[in-house]
């Protein structure tokens, strides 16, 4: 019985090759440009006005506020926190470049980080874009300006409540302050193996909660300890208003901080409660018009309040972002997301140069009033606006409400291991040396290759099926008769094997010019409906067709040489091709041989193909490709790739622990074509 692909709400990220650091040219503008106008038809909008971004601030130290020196700081911190969500949304490195020039030209090769001043917290965030280097690369130098930027908390002035204020010189609470240290601080925890600064980044985030938070889930813009601000109410030294700009920052907090903390982190809880409880309050308070958030965000219809682009941006990246962890429903919130979505791509203008603008945006301090926030000048393209518009739109177009399975079985020919997969982290995993194919089949057991032979294990872990061969087996299928196929390497046979082990059927193939005896005489091979077997003919570079007598009855050629197959229902063949031409590539042919599509690297962000080895068939998804990475140095490109019929990447698992090189792939509870 067919099913659907069923979903899990995880945060899944998405990973591709670490480039080095190249200088923009004028041939990067241009090529940029053409992005820009290539995507135009799809209205891919994170893309565009990122790209438009890079191309107006090609260096990213330029990124600062007004007539400020200071580049490391909050402005660029956060466009780089941006164009780290784009590139793991997307696998393009145009993104990761940006950030990593960013990073290098403010680190130099012993890790200091001269321009870091821990005099306010706008400070500290572009610590974060150094902990994705660190992560990605492992050079010291990154690590050590995140160590110097960590130690900067050491003696920061905080308030009575021991929550920290927004800079030394002033003494106060603004949201915007908690995000841009937190933020850092939950990851150097989690990266750099400090667990002990978790309960810290639990207890500012609490303290803000308390000290700004209403019984509505939303967070006033600021507290001021002593209360003699000229903005502070005095019953509760908190601002009179909640800003969409400053509960934006609470809103990017709360959706990310969680992918840091522990699961049993005293106080999670509570902050999943405060996250919930905002969803609820935006939900309420969602301009019916428009789909946005005001200025004011309580109060959407009152008089001279206007929708203002950074804050609803950054709404729509917390209620997405909780829709695809699972933390809030779906079915409540996605209409007021697609409702947002609609909304805040409307705020990106077109201007002469082909690249954008971004209307309706605040970046102001705290006001004492209802009528000083509303009567703030609508700003155009602030940084602010960029980096939220960027993250904002970017999880609804990227795909994040399509993630792998909840179950996903896999060969790691590498560690010679079958795993099971769930939410994308190794949950269990068996011997299986050398593993090159694999079947859940519908009973719940897994059938695989082991080097040798083919082996079945039950949902229990036993062995319910064995069959041993002499010589390299990588291709295994079980039959509608209850009997097993088995591809033979070196000896070129076809069998068809009893649940008992015994041979009951065998096949000799032999084409011309290619010997048997050989390690790489074949790889996936699969008995077909009609009797007769289509076989990846590895070092031959060809597929081949067989009839049940072992007769070739239909073949291409496959220059790089072909790994596995699929013959679909319409009769066209999929073929994955390894990396033996530098073109790992997917290509279908036709009944009669012809070439009907095509996917390389030419078409994917990033160029994240390595090595095509497995692949399963997902009906209205598109292929799930694996992409072993064993013939070459290890990289940071993704160890599988979901891709549709249009050549948009769905989701990846990106490099994940436990896991070197994926050469197969079955997902559990879906139909099985391969």
């Amino acid at each position: 019985m067919k099913q659907k692909l069923r979903t899990f709400k995880t945060d899944y990220l998405t990973a591709i090759p670490f480039l080095t650091k190249k200088r923009l040219s004028l041939l990067v503008v241009v090529f940029a440009m053409c992005m820009i106008k290539s995507v135009a038809a799809s209205r891919i909008y994170s893309e565009e006005v990122a790209t438009s971004f890079i191309i107006n601030h090609p260096d990213p130290n330029v990124i600062r506020w007004g007539k400020q020196t200071n580049h490391f700081t909050w402005q660029a911190g956060y466009i780089m926190f941006a164009m780290e969500k784009l590139w793991r949304m997307t696998n393009d490195s145009t993104y990761l470049n940006y950030v990593r020039r960013y990073v290098d030209q403010n680190v130099d090769a012993e890790g200091r980080v001269a321009a870091f001043n821990p005099r306010a917290l706008d400070n500290f965030i572009p610590g974060y874009a150094c902990l994705l280097l660190y992560e990605l690369t492992g050079e010291k130098r990154y690590a050590i300006a995140a160590e110097t930027i960590r130690r900067g908390f050491d003696e920061y002035p905080r308030n009575a409540h021991g929550i920290f204020y927004h800079s030394r010189s002033i003494q106060q609470l603004w949201v915007d302050g908690v995000f841009m240290g937190q933020i850092f601080l939950a990851r150097y925890a989690k990266t750099m193996g400090h667990p002990e600064d978790f309960a810290e980044v639990v207890k500012q985030i609490q303290g803000l909660i308390h000290l700004c938070g209403r019984s509505d889930g939303l967070l006033y813009h600021g507290w001021a300890e002593k209360g003699k601000t000229g903005w502070a109410r005095e019953k509760d030294n908190h601002s009179p208003e909640v800003w969409s700009e400053g509960l934006g920052w609470g809103a990017v907090l709360l959706a990310d901080v969680f992918d840091y903390l522990p699961a049993n982190q005293p106080g999670r809880e509570q902050l999943m409660e405060a996250l919930r409880n905002m969803c609820k309050g935006l939900k309420a308070c969602q301009d019916s018009r428009t789909g946005l958030w005001s200025q004011v965000v309580d109060k959407p219809y009152d008089a001279g309040n206007w929708n203002e682009t950074s804050g609803s941006a950054m709404f729509m990246y917390l209620l997405q972002t909780a829709i695809n962890k699972g933390y809030i429903s779906a079915a409540d919130y996605q209409p007021v997301v697609d409702r947002a979505y609609q909304g805040v791509i409307r705020k990106a203008i077109r201007n002469s140069d082909g690249g954008y603008n971004l209307i309706d945006c605040s970046s102001i301090g705290i006001k004492g009033s209802y009528k000083a926030y509303i009567s703030q000048p609508r700003e155009i393209s602030t940084y602010a606006a960029f980096g939220s518009f960027i993250i904002g739109t970017g999880i609804v177009e990227h795909g994040f409400r399509f993630h792998f399975p909840n179950t996903v079985y896999a060969t790691d020919y590498t560690q010679g291991k079958l795993l099971r997969l769930d939410a994308g982290k190794v949950a269990w995993q068996h011997d299986a040396p050398l593993s090159n194919d694999l079947w859940y089949l519908p009973n719940g057991n897994v059938l695989f290759t082991i080097g040798d032979g083919v082996m079945e294990l039950n949902q229990h872990g036993d062995t319910v099926f064995f069959y041993r061969s002499d010589c390299h087996v990588f291709a295994c299928q079980r039959l509608p008769n209850g009997n097993t196929f088995v591809g033979e390497c070196e000896k070129g046979r076809l069998l068809e094997v009893s649940p008992k082990g015994r041979i009951v059927r065998s096949v000799k193939i032999l084409p011309k010019g290619m010997p048997d005896n050989d390690m790489a005489f074949m790889r996936n091979a699969r008995r077909l409906p009609n009797g007769h077997y289509l076989v990846a003919h590895y070092r031959g570079e060809k597929v081949v067709e067989y009839n049940a007598k072992g007769r070739a009855v239909w073949s291409v050629d496959t220059p790089g040489r072909a790994h596995s197959v699929i013959r679909l229902d319409n009769g066209n063949t999929i073929v994955a091709i390894a990396d033996a031409n530098k073109n790992p590539r997917i290509e279908e042919y036709s009944q009669d041989g012809k070439l009907v599509w095509q996917l390389t690297n030419d078409d994917l962000p990033g160029r994240p193909l390595r090595f095509m080895s497995g692949m399963q068939y997902l009906e209205d998804k598109g292929l799930l490709l694996t992409n072993w990475q064993g013939h070459r140095a290890e990289s940071m490109q993704p160890h599988m790739l979901l891709v549709n019929r249009n050549k948009r990447i769905v989701c990846t698992l990106p490099p994940t622990e436990g896991v070197r090189t994926i050469s197969n792939v079955a997902v559990a509870d879906y139909e099985i074509k391969k």
